[in-house]
């Protein structure tokens, strides 16, 4: 099964809204065949800052086959730079499918 990076906002958000997020990307990822890789289960030190995280998130980046971009993605300097590599890469790439507001 092909590693899949998912993408996305976190930085604003409430920790659990953002767990719950990356969650459901998990599932979808998974209904679509691939192995998720999750950022917000990496672990990383305690008192990291934001460019601790990015180094151990772009290192986990660069052993997947894709990348999966969140809907949120582009108000996400992270998810943004994710997304650059993973282009210049040649990963796969999946976007998020946007569902209407009406819609959970």
């Amino acid at each position: 099964m092909a590693k899949v990076y998912i993408s996305g906002k976190i930085t604003g958000l409430e920790q659990q809204e953002a767990f719950d997020i990356f969650e459901k990307a998990e599932i979808e990822i998974k209904e679509l065949g691939g192995t998720p890789i999750n950022p917000m289960k990496i672990e990383h030190k305690e008192n990291s800052n934001w460019y601790d995280y990015m180094e151990k998130d772009l290192s986990a980046l660069l052993r997947c086959d894709g990348i999966y971009i969140l809907d949120n993605w582009g108000s996400s300097k992270g998810a943004r730079i994710e997304r650059a590599v993973a282009m210049e890469l040649g990963l796969s790439i999946v976007y998020q499918e946007k569902k209407p507001k009406n819609e959970a």
